[in-house]
Parts: C-alpha cells; structure tokens; sequence
C-alpha cells in the first residue's frame, strides 16, 4: 500500500493538483474495490493496483484543468471513471454518474457507501433516456462512443453554455470531421504521469 500511495502522490504532484491525505486516502480504497469486485464482476481489463492508478485514477485526473461548471455528467462512465475521481477532487462540483450497464451503477453504489460524496448521484440509464431536471454544463466521456455518436445521445442534456469534454489516445482526426461544422473544437494534448502512449481531450462547444 505504501507503495501505491507513493506512485498516486507523485503523480498527482506532476499534475499540479492539490488533494488532502483523507482525499488519497479514499483514492486508494477505491483502487482497493475495484481491485477486488473485479476478480468476480468485470468491471475493467486492467487487473494490476499499479496500473489503475496510473490508467484510471492519474488519467481522470488529467482532466482537473479543463473542469468549469457547477453540473457534470459522465455518460458512460463504466466503474465510475472520470466521473468519481473528478468528484473527489472538485467537491464544488455536483456530478451524475451515468452507465447503461447494472453491474457497473452498482459497484459505484457499493463504494459510495463506504466513500459517501454528497456531489454524486448515480444514475442507471441510457444518455438518450436521461431527462435531468437542469441541464449540465460539462458532459464528460472517456470510453463511450464516437464523438459524433456523443453529440447525438447527449445534446439535449447541454446547458446553452455547457461544453463536452471526450478523452481519447491519438488524435482523433476522423471523427471530428464527422461533427457538425456548428461546434467549435478544440483538442489538447493531455500528460498522463507513467502512462506510455498518447491521451487527449476534445473540447467542443
């Protein structure tokens, strides 16, 4: 476990990010039930403590620069990524939690009761079947779908001055010359600390 808290803050240092010790903490029990639900509930591909932090918990992280709003959704958010993370860390935020699938809405549940967050709610529901009372200023997704598929699932969740927020590996050049020449889109470069590969977000607005 020291071991893992070493690696989380030394790559939560590289991202300039200011987390108190109860908040690795919780990071560290996430790691710790994801690891665990997952040797009987797939939940994930990566099976290694080390590399959930470095491919989950930093890679969500990275994200913590682009975050202006006071209402987020992930849509799709699997185990609970970004979403959960991002909600750790910005607990002015309020955040919905959103997976088609069960088995992943329950999981978040299970850790939301040993880790209670009051700025998450987690929602068990298709982004099209998804009817919020207020509208979302940030719509988040890291494996979810093709970015014009995104747009076409999660428009009528955007506040007028919401953006989306999509990660992906390379460049993703092909899909956006699929969006609506309507949108403004902008692409950076994320820097995942120890993460080998390419990672970058699409802001688009």
């Amino acid at each position: 476990m020291a071991e893992l808290e070493t690696l989380l803050k030394e790559g939560v240092a590289q991202l300039n990010i200011s987390l108190t010790q109860t908040t690795l903490e919780k990071i560290l029990l996430y790691v710790d039930y994801l690891a665990h639900w997952n040797k009987t509930v797939n939940l994930t591909a990566i099976k290694d403590k080390h590399d959930m932090i470095v491919k989950h918990v930093l890679d969500s992280l990275s994200l913590y620069p682009f975050m202006q709003g006071a209402r987020c959704i992930d849509v799709g958010t699997g185990p609970g990524l970004p979403g959960f993370m991002l909600a750790l860390a910005l607990p002015h935020i309020d955040f919905v939690l959103l997976d088609s699938q069960i088995k992943k809405t329950q999981f978040i549940r299970r850790v939301l009761r040993e880790i209670p967050l009051n700025n998450v709610v987690v929602c068990h529901q298709r982004a099209e079947d998804h009817k919020p009372e207020f509208l979302y200023n940030i719509i988040l997704s890291r494996a979810f779908a093709s970015l014009h598929d995104m747009i076409l699932c999660t428009a009528h969740l955007r506040a007028p001055e919401g953006y989306y927020l999509a990660m992906k590996g390379i460049w993703p050049q092909p899909e956006i010359a699929a969006i609506e020449k309507d949108y403004s889109i902008e692409v950076k470069a994320l820097t995942v600390p120890f993460l080998q590969g390419e990672r970058h977000v699409v802001i688009i607005r």
